[in-house]
Protein backbone atom coordinates (compact mmCIF):
# COMPACT_ATOMS: atom_id res chain seq x y z
CA UNK A 1 0.00 0.00 0.00
CA UNK A 2 1.48 3.35 -1.18
CA UNK A 3 1.89 5.82 1.67
CA UNK A 4 0.27 9.02 -0.50
CA UNK A 5 -3.42 9.96 -0.29
CA UNK A 6 -5.31 11.53 -2.59
CA UNK A 7 -8.02 13.55 -2.20
CA UNK A 8 -10.85 13.38 -4.54
CA UNK A 9 -13.74 15.81 -4.57
CA UNK A 10 -17.09 15.05 -5.08
CA UNK A 11 -19.86 16.71 -6.92
CA UNK A 12 -23.55 15.82 -7.26
CA UNK A 13 -26.61 17.22 -6.68
CA UNK A 14 -27.64 15.29 -3.09
CA UNK A 15 -31.22 14.61 -2.60
CA UNK A 16 -31.52 12.25 -6.24
CA UNK A 17 -27.79 10.63 -5.74
CA UNK A 18 -27.75 10.24 -1.91
CA UNK A 19 -27.51 6.92 -2.09
CA UNK A 20 -25.03 6.55 -5.20
CA UNK A 21 -22.87 9.87 -3.24
CA UNK A 22 -21.96 7.26 0.19
CA UNK A 23 -21.25 4.61 -1.93
CA UNK A 24 -18.69 6.36 -4.17
CA UNK A 25 -17.32 7.78 -0.87
CA UNK A 26 -16.97 4.36 0.67
CA UNK A 27 -15.37 2.94 -2.63
CA UNK A 28 -13.21 5.68 -2.18
CA UNK A 29 -12.00 5.41 1.62
CA UNK A 30 -11.42 1.25 1.04
CA UNK A 31 -9.03 2.54 -1.78
CA UNK A 32 -6.99 4.28 0.83
CA UNK A 33 -8.26 7.88 -0.36
CA UNK A 34 -9.90 10.99 1.05
CA UNK A 35 -13.50 12.05 -0.47
CA UNK A 36 -14.41 15.48 -0.28
CA UNK A 37 -17.71 16.20 -0.88
CA UNK A 38 -20.54 18.38 0.03
CA UNK A 39 -21.39 16.32 3.21
CA UNK A 40 -18.48 18.14 4.67
CA UNK A 41 -20.27 21.95 4.76
CA UNK A 42 -23.31 22.95 3.20
CA UNK A 43 -22.89 23.16 -0.92
CA UNK A 44 -25.49 25.04 -1.34
CA UNK A 45 -24.76 28.31 1.17
CA UNK A 46 -23.22 31.05 -0.68
CA UNK A 47 -20.98 31.95 1.69
CA UNK A 48 -19.99 28.50 2.43
CA UNK A 49 -18.71 29.38 -1.50
CA UNK A 50 -14.72 30.26 -0.30
CA UNK A 51 -14.19 26.93 1.80
CA UNK A 52 -15.48 24.68 -1.26
CA UNK A 53 -12.81 26.77 -4.15
CA UNK A 54 -10.06 26.37 -1.43
CA UNK A 55 -10.95 22.12 -1.32
CA UNK A 56 -11.27 22.21 -5.09
CA UNK A 57 -8.04 23.62 -5.11
CA UNK A 58 -6.30 21.64 -2.84
CA UNK A 59 -7.76 18.23 -4.20
CA UNK A 60 -5.61 15.75 -6.49
CA UNK A 61 -9.08 14.64 -8.42
CA UNK A 62 -12.34 16.01 -9.16
CA UNK A 63 -15.45 12.82 -9.80
CA UNK A 64 -18.41 14.44 -10.92
CA UNK A 65 -22.28 12.64 -10.96
CA UNK A 66 -24.81 13.68 -13.25
CA UNK A 67 -28.06 12.46 -13.05
CA UNK A 68 -31.05 13.62 -14.46
CA UNK A 69 -31.66 16.63 -12.13
CA UNK A 70 -29.86 19.97 -12.61
CA UNK A 71 -30.05 21.28 -8.82
CA UNK A 72 -30.76 24.61 -6.61
CA UNK A 73 -28.96 27.62 -8.44
CA UNK A 74 -26.88 30.40 -7.55
CA UNK A 75 -26.66 34.39 -7.80
CA UNK A 76 -25.05 33.67 -11.37
CA UNK A 77 -28.03 31.42 -13.02
CA UNK A 78 -26.45 27.95 -12.53
CA UNK A 79 -26.32 25.40 -10.32
CA UNK A 80 -23.78 24.81 -7.53
CA UNK A 81 -23.08 21.17 -9.14
CA UNK A 82 -21.84 23.37 -12.10
CA UNK A 83 -20.18 26.30 -10.29
CA UNK A 84 -18.27 23.36 -8.69
CA UNK A 85 -17.44 21.81 -12.06
CA UNK A 86 -16.27 24.94 -13.93
CA UNK A 87 -14.27 26.10 -11.33
CA UNK A 88 -12.61 22.38 -11.34
CA UNK A 89 -12.14 23.53 -14.67
CA UNK A 90 -10.66 26.42 -14.93
CA UNK A 91 -7.78 25.18 -12.00
CA UNK A 92 -7.49 21.96 -14.25
CA UNK A 93 -8.15 19.56 -11.65
CA UNK A 94 -8.22 15.95 -13.42
CA UNK A 95 -12.08 15.44 -13.77
CA UNK A 96 -13.31 11.91 -13.86
CA UNK A 97 -17.04 12.63 -14.91
CA UNK A 98 -20.29 10.01 -15.07
CA UNK A 99 -23.23 10.62 -17.00
CA UNK A 100 -26.50 8.78 -16.52
CA UNK A 101 -27.89 8.11 -19.62
CA UNK A 102 -31.28 10.21 -19.84
CA UNK A 103 -33.18 6.95 -20.77
CA UNK A 104 -32.98 5.40 -17.49
CA UNK A 105 -36.58 5.33 -15.99
CA UNK A 106 -36.79 7.26 -12.48
CA UNK A 107 -39.22 8.59 -10.67
CA UNK A 108 -40.27 11.76 -10.41
CA UNK A 109 -38.52 13.28 -7.78
CA UNK A 110 -35.38 12.77 -9.25
CA UNK A 111 -36.04 13.86 -12.24
CA UNK A 112 -36.38 17.23 -13.78
CA UNK A 113 -39.93 18.42 -15.32
CA UNK A 114 -37.89 20.14 -17.74
CA UNK A 115 -34.21 19.05 -18.53
CA UNK A 116 -33.42 21.85 -21.13
CA UNK A 117 -30.33 22.61 -18.58
CA UNK A 118 -29.11 19.69 -17.46
CA UNK A 119 -29.11 18.34 -20.85
CA UNK A 120 -26.72 21.51 -21.59
CA UNK A 121 -24.90 21.24 -18.52
CA UNK A 122 -24.30 17.56 -19.76
CA UNK A 123 -23.30 18.34 -23.19
CA UNK A 124 -20.78 20.56 -22.19
CA UNK A 125 -19.49 18.08 -19.49
CA UNK A 126 -19.10 15.60 -22.38
CA UNK A 127 -17.89 17.72 -24.63
CA UNK A 128 -14.91 18.96 -22.43
CA UNK A 129 -14.21 15.89 -20.31
CA UNK A 130 -12.29 13.29 -22.06
CA UNK A 131 -13.16 10.89 -19.12
CA UNK A 132 -16.74 10.77 -19.26
CA UNK A 133 -18.45 7.95 -19.09
CA UNK A 134 -22.56 7.09 -19.38
CA UNK A 135 -23.88 4.57 -16.19
CA UNK A 136 -27.55 3.39 -15.65
CA UNK A 137 -26.94 1.35 -12.51
CA UNK A 138 -25.53 2.38 -8.87
CA UNK A 139 -23.25 -1.20 -8.90
CA UNK A 140 -22.21 0.13 -12.93
CA UNK A 141 -21.54 3.41 -11.87
CA UNK A 142 -19.38 2.65 -8.28
CA UNK A 143 -17.00 0.39 -10.39
CA UNK A 144 -16.69 2.93 -13.17
CA UNK A 145 -15.61 5.52 -10.55
CA UNK A 146 -13.23 3.06 -8.91
CA UNK A 147 -11.89 1.71 -11.81
CA UNK A 148 -11.23 5.49 -13.55
CA UNK A 149 -9.80 6.47 -10.63
CA UNK A 150 -7.48 3.68 -9.82
CA UNK A 151 -6.17 4.22 -13.58
CA UNK A 152 -5.85 8.21 -13.54
CA UNK A 153 -4.27 7.67 -10.01
CA UNK A 154 -1.60 5.43 -11.97
CA UNK A 155 -1.28 7.25 -15.01
CA UNK A 156 -1.28 11.04 -13.52
CA UNK A 157 -0.47 10.83 -9.80
CA UNK A 158 -1.40 13.92 -7.99
CA UNK A 159 0.41 15.84 -4.99
CA UNK A 160 -1.18 13.90 -2.49
CA UNK A 161 -0.55 13.77 1.28
CA UNK A 162 1.70 11.76 3.19
CA UNK A 163 2.10 11.08 7.08
CA UNK A 164 3.89 13.44 9.18
CA UNK A 165 6.58 11.01 10.26
CA UNK A 166 7.10 9.63 6.61
CA UNK A 167 7.85 13.03 5.27
CA UNK A 168 11.36 13.21 6.41
CA UNK A 169 11.89 9.65 4.95
CA UNK A 170 10.73 10.59 1.46
CA UNK A 171 13.03 13.61 1.51
CA UNK A 172 15.96 11.67 2.12
CA UNK A 173 14.96 9.24 -0.79
CA UNK A 174 14.39 12.59 -2.88
CA UNK A 175 17.58 13.99 -2.51
CA UNK A 176 19.34 10.69 -2.96
CA UNK A 177 17.79 10.25 -6.27
CA UNK A 178 18.66 13.65 -7.51
CA UNK A 179 22.18 12.73 -6.68
CA UNK A 180 22.27 9.30 -8.86
CA UNK A 181 20.94 11.06 -11.39
CA UNK A 182 23.17 13.84 -11.48
CA UNK A 183 25.97 11.65 -11.10
CA UNK A 184 23.66 9.26 -13.81
CA UNK A 185 24.13 12.21 -16.32
CA UNK A 186 27.63 13.21 -15.38
CA UNK A 187 28.64 9.08 -16.62
CA UNK A 188 26.71 9.57 -19.42
CA UNK A 189 28.52 12.82 -20.68
CA UNK A 190 31.90 11.20 -20.23
CA UNK A 191 30.83 8.42 -21.94
CA UNK A 192 29.87 10.79 -24.97
CA UNK A 193 33.14 11.85 -24.70
CA UNK A 194 35.00 9.74 -24.40
CA UNK A 195 33.37 7.61 -27.82
CA UNK A 196 34.04 10.60 -29.99
CA UNK A 197 37.46 10.55 -29.15
CA UNK A 198 37.51 6.91 -29.72
CA UNK A 199 35.41 7.01 -32.64
CA UNK A 200 36.54 5.92 -35.94
CA UNK A 201 37.31 8.03 -39.02
CA UNK A 202 34.60 8.70 -41.62
CA UNK A 203 34.30 10.01 -45.03
CA UNK A 204 32.37 12.72 -45.63
CA UNK A 205 30.63 13.09 -48.96
CA UNK A 206 29.22 16.12 -50.32
CA UNK A 207 27.30 16.61 -53.54
CA UNK A 208 27.67 19.80 -55.67
CA UNK A 209 25.29 20.52 -59.01
CA UNK A 210 25.83 23.19 -61.42
CA UNK A 211 22.56 24.82 -62.38
CA UNK A 212 21.82 25.82 -65.67
CA UNK A 213 21.52 29.04 -66.95
CA UNK A 214 18.30 30.45 -68.79
CA UNK A 215 17.58 33.93 -70.25
CA UNK A 216 14.61 36.54 -70.66
CA UNK A 217 13.56 34.35 -73.67
CA UNK A 218 12.91 31.25 -71.61
CA UNK A 219 9.18 31.07 -71.50
CA UNK A 220 8.97 32.94 -75.46
CA UNK A 221 7.25 29.82 -76.89
CA UNK A 222 4.35 30.39 -78.81
CA UNK A 223 1.73 27.82 -78.75
CA UNK A 224 -0.29 26.81 -81.77
CA UNK A 225 -3.99 28.05 -81.63
CA UNK A 226 -6.61 25.55 -82.58
CA UNK A 227 -7.94 25.83 -86.05
CA UNK A 228 -11.28 27.02 -86.94
CA UNK A 229 -13.46 24.62 -88.64
CA UNK A 230 -13.77 25.57 -93.13
CA UNK A 231 -16.61 26.45 -94.99
CA UNK A 232 -16.65 25.40 -98.70
CA UNK A 233 -18.68 28.35 -99.53
CA UNK A 234 -15.65 30.27 -98.39
CA UNK A 235 -13.36 28.72 -101.30
CA UNK A 236 -12.11 31.28 -103.90
CA UNK A 237 -13.24 30.05 -107.12
CA UNK A 238 -10.43 29.93 -109.12
CA UNK A 239 -8.98 27.05 -106.09
CA UNK A 240 -12.34 24.95 -106.60
CA UNK A 241 -10.56 22.74 -108.93
CA UNK A 242 -8.20 21.87 -106.30
CA UNK A 243 -10.16 21.44 -103.46
CA UNK A 244 -13.49 19.36 -102.74
CA UNK A 245 -16.23 19.56 -100.45
CA UNK A 246 -14.99 15.69 -99.21
CA UNK A 247 -11.66 17.25 -98.77
CA UNK A 248 -13.55 20.74 -96.00
CA UNK A 249 -15.30 17.73 -93.93
CA UNK A 250 -12.37 15.14 -93.37
CA UNK A 251 -10.41 18.70 -92.13
CA UNK A 252 -12.97 19.76 -90.45
CA UNK A 253 -13.82 15.92 -88.88
CA UNK A 254 -9.82 15.75 -87.66
CA UNK A 255 -9.39 18.85 -86.04
CA UNK A 256 -8.09 17.75 -82.75
CA UNK A 257 -9.10 17.99 -79.42
CA UNK A 258 -8.44 20.44 -76.66
CA UNK A 259 -6.48 18.20 -74.93
CA UNK A 260 -4.66 16.83 -78.24
CA UNK A 261 -3.34 20.26 -78.36
CA UNK A 262 -2.27 21.20 -75.16
CA UNK A 263 -0.42 18.06 -75.05
CA UNK A 264 1.34 19.28 -78.55
CA UNK A 265 2.17 22.19 -77.67
CA UNK A 266 3.65 21.10 -73.90
CA UNK A 267 6.19 18.28 -75.71
CA UNK A 268 6.43 21.25 -78.69
CA UNK A 269 7.62 23.60 -75.82
CA UNK A 270 9.71 21.22 -74.21
CA UNK A 271 11.55 20.46 -77.24
CA UNK A 272 12.30 24.23 -77.69
CA UNK A 273 13.93 24.52 -74.03
CA UNK A 274 15.86 21.43 -75.16
CA UNK A 275 17.19 22.92 -78.15
CA UNK A 276 17.68 26.58 -76.63
CA UNK A 277 18.43 25.55 -73.15
CA UNK A 278 20.26 22.05 -72.67
CA UNK A 279 23.61 22.41 -71.32
CA UNK A 280 26.52 20.00 -69.86
CA UNK A 281 25.44 18.47 -66.66
CA UNK A 282 28.19 19.22 -64.42
CA UNK A 283 27.97 16.68 -61.08
CA UNK A 284 31.19 17.60 -58.23
CA UNK A 285 31.48 14.42 -55.64
CA UNK A 286 33.92 15.40 -52.53
CA UNK A 287 35.12 13.75 -50.30
CA UNK A 288 35.50 16.41 -47.16
CA UNK A 289 35.45 14.28 -44.50
CA UNK A 290 38.22 11.53 -42.45
CA UNK A 291 38.45 8.64 -44.11
CA UNK A 292 38.77 7.10 -47.95
CA UNK A 293 35.53 6.10 -49.24
CA UNK A 294 35.33 2.86 -50.76
CA UNK A 295 32.62 0.88 -53.26
CA UNK A 296 30.77 4.62 -52.90
CA UNK A 297 27.44 4.43 -54.89
CA UNK A 298 25.62 7.98 -55.71
CA UNK A 299 21.67 8.41 -56.24
CA UNK A 300 20.80 11.48 -57.65
CA UNK A 301 17.04 11.92 -58.27
CA UNK A 302 16.12 14.50 -60.33
CA UNK A 303 12.75 16.31 -60.23
CA UNK A 304 10.01 16.83 -62.91
CA UNK A 305 10.77 20.43 -63.48
CA UNK A 306 14.22 19.13 -64.95
CA UNK A 307 15.30 17.01 -67.68
CA UNK A 308 18.60 14.87 -68.30
CA UNK A 309 19.61 12.75 -70.94
CA UNK A 310 22.66 11.27 -72.68
CA UNK A 311 24.92 13.36 -74.75
CA UNK A 312 23.88 12.56 -78.18
CA UNK A 313 21.02 12.02 -78.08
CA UNK A 314 18.41 12.43 -80.24
CA UNK A 315 14.70 14.30 -79.68
CA UNK A 316 12.27 14.17 -82.71
CA UNK A 317 9.57 16.82 -83.69
CA UNK A 318 6.33 15.95 -81.69
CA UNK A 319 3.16 14.63 -84.39
CA UNK A 320 1.31 17.56 -85.53
CA UNK A 321 -2.13 16.85 -84.47
CA UNK A 322 -3.36 19.64 -86.89
CA UNK A 323 -4.50 18.25 -90.46
CA UNK A 324 -3.61 20.14 -93.43
CA UNK A 325 -5.49 23.10 -94.21
CA UNK A 326 -7.19 22.16 -97.89
CA UNK A 327 -7.39 25.72 -98.87
CA UNK A 328 -3.99 26.36 -98.16
CA UNK A 329 -2.86 23.05 -100.18
CA UNK A 330 -4.95 24.26 -102.79
CA UNK A 331 -3.49 27.75 -103.20
CA UNK A 332 0.22 25.67 -103.44
CA UNK A 333 -1.39 23.97 -105.85
CA UNK A 334 -2.93 26.68 -108.01
CA UNK A 335 1.10 28.56 -107.43
CA UNK A 336 2.63 25.21 -108.95
CA UNK A 337 0.20 25.16 -111.97
CA UNK A 338 1.37 28.61 -112.54
CA UNK A 339 4.92 28.50 -112.07
CA UNK A 340 4.44 25.11 -114.51
CA UNK A 341 2.73 27.42 -117.28
CA UNK A 342 5.71 30.08 -116.47
CA UNK A 343 8.26 27.76 -117.26
CA UNK A 344 6.78 26.26 -120.12
CA UNK A 345 6.46 29.17 -121.75
CA UNK A 346 10.40 30.56 -120.96
CA UNK A 347 11.43 27.20 -122.52
CA UNK A 348 10.61 28.31 -125.58
CA UNK A 349 12.73 30.84 -125.57
CA UNK A 350 16.00 28.87 -124.01
CA UNK A 351 17.30 26.13 -126.21
CA UNK A 352 19.57 25.66 -123.33
CA UNK A 353 17.22 25.07 -120.62
CA UNK A 354 17.51 28.08 -118.52
CA UNK A 355 15.57 26.35 -115.98
CA UNK A 356 17.49 23.78 -114.97
CA UNK A 357 16.68 22.07 -111.41
CA UNK A 358 18.68 22.52 -108.66
CA UNK A 359 19.96 19.30 -107.02
CA UNK A 360 19.27 18.47 -103.72
CA UNK A 361 22.30 18.50 -101.88
CA UNK A 362 20.68 16.69 -98.87
CA UNK A 363 21.09 13.03 -100.75
CA UNK A 364 25.04 14.28 -101.02
CA UNK A 365 25.07 14.20 -96.92
CA UNK A 366 26.43 11.12 -95.44
CA UNK A 367 24.68 9.73 -92.65
CA UNK A 368 25.30 10.50 -89.37
CA UNK A 369 27.63 7.79 -86.96
CA UNK A 370 26.99 8.77 -83.48
CA UNK A 371 30.04 8.47 -81.16
CA UNK A 372 28.82 10.45 -78.10
CA UNK A 373 27.53 7.42 -76.97
CA UNK A 374 30.91 5.11 -77.31
CA UNK A 375 32.66 5.89 -73.82
CA UNK A 376 36.09 4.46 -72.89
CA UNK A 377 35.96 1.76 -70.16
CA UNK A 378 37.04 3.12 -66.83
CA UNK A 379 38.05 0.27 -63.91
CA UNK A 380 37.95 3.20 -61.46
CA UNK A 381 33.72 4.50 -61.75
CA UNK A 382 31.07 4.39 -63.51
CA UNK A 383 27.51 6.26 -64.72
CA UNK A 384 24.23 5.05 -65.69
CA UNK A 385 21.02 7.26 -65.77
CA UNK A 386 17.57 5.47 -65.61
CA UNK A 387 14.72 7.76 -65.74
CA UNK A 388 15.45 10.87 -63.68
CA UNK A 389 18.17 8.81 -61.43
CA UNK A 390 21.57 8.88 -62.52
CA UNK A 391 23.81 6.44 -60.51
CA UNK A 392 27.65 7.17 -59.47
CA UNK A 393 29.90 4.20 -59.03
CA UNK A 394 33.07 5.46 -57.89
CA UNK A 395 35.79 2.59 -56.37
CA UNK A 396 37.47 4.97 -54.02
CA UNK A 397 37.31 8.43 -53.31
CA UNK A 398 40.23 9.42 -50.83
CA UNK A 399 39.19 12.66 -48.23
CA UNK A 400 39.87 16.53 -49.35
CA UNK A 401 39.63 14.74 -52.92
CA UNK A 402 36.85 15.92 -55.75
CA UNK A 403 35.66 14.14 -58.51
CA UNK A 404 34.06 15.93 -61.48
CA UNK A 405 31.35 14.34 -64.17
CA UNK A 406 30.61 16.50 -66.66
CA UNK A 407 30.97 14.66 -70.47
CA UNK A 408 28.10 11.86 -70.15
CA UNK A 409 24.62 13.94 -69.67
CA UNK A 410 22.81 17.16 -70.45
CA UNK A 411 20.42 18.77 -68.49
CA UNK A 412 17.55 21.39 -69.35
CA UNK A 413 15.39 23.23 -67.17
CA UNK A 414 12.01 22.92 -67.91
CA UNK A 415 10.29 25.17 -65.48
CA UNK A 416 12.31 27.71 -63.45
CA UNK A 417 12.40 28.35 -59.86
CA UNK A 418 13.96 26.82 -56.96
CA UNK A 419 14.17 22.62 -57.60
CA UNK A 420 15.39 20.12 -55.05
CA UNK A 421 17.33 16.98 -55.89
CA UNK A 422 17.25 13.77 -53.91
CA UNK A 423 20.72 12.25 -52.92
CA UNK A 424 21.43 9.39 -51.11
CA UNK A 425 24.80 8.37 -50.72
CA UNK A 426 26.55 4.81 -49.69
CA UNK A 427 29.78 3.14 -49.03
CA UNK A 428 31.46 0.57 -47.15
CA UNK A 429 32.01 3.30 -44.28
CA UNK A 430 28.81 3.66 -43.47
CA UNK A 431 26.39 1.95 -41.69
CA UNK A 432 23.53 3.27 -43.10
CA UNK A 433 22.44 5.31 -46.46
CA UNK A 434 22.96 9.15 -46.32
CA UNK A 435 20.31 11.10 -47.84
CA UNK A 436 20.55 14.95 -48.71
CA UNK A 437 19.06 17.46 -50.52
CA UNK A 438 20.63 19.78 -53.56
CA UNK A 439 18.69 22.90 -54.38
CA UNK A 440 18.66 23.95 -57.83
CA UNK A 441 17.91 27.63 -58.55
CA UNK A 442 16.87 28.29 -62.04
Amino acid sequence: MKSTKYQVFLSSTYSDLADERESIIKAILEMYHIPIGMEMFSAEDEDQWEIIRRTIEVSDYYVLVLGLRYGSKTSEGISFTQKEYEYALEKNIPILAFVMKDTVSLPKDKRDDDLSEINKFRERVLTNSKMAQFWETKDQLIKNVSISLMKQIMQKPGIGWVRGDQASAEEALSKELTALSKENRELRERVTDLESKISSKLPGIEIDIVPPAIDEHFNSYRTKEMPEPLKFDDIEEHLLEFVSKQDIENYNNSIPSQQDLEDYNKDCERLYKIKNYSSSLVIKAANNGSAKANNLYVDIEFPEGVFIYEKGEKHSEPKNPIPINPIKHAQAEYAKQLQAKATALSSLYSPFGLGNELRDLSSLVKSDFNLANIRPINQHWWTKLEGRKITIKIDSLLHTRLMTFDDEYMIVPLIEGKHTIAVNVICEEYDDIASTVVELNI
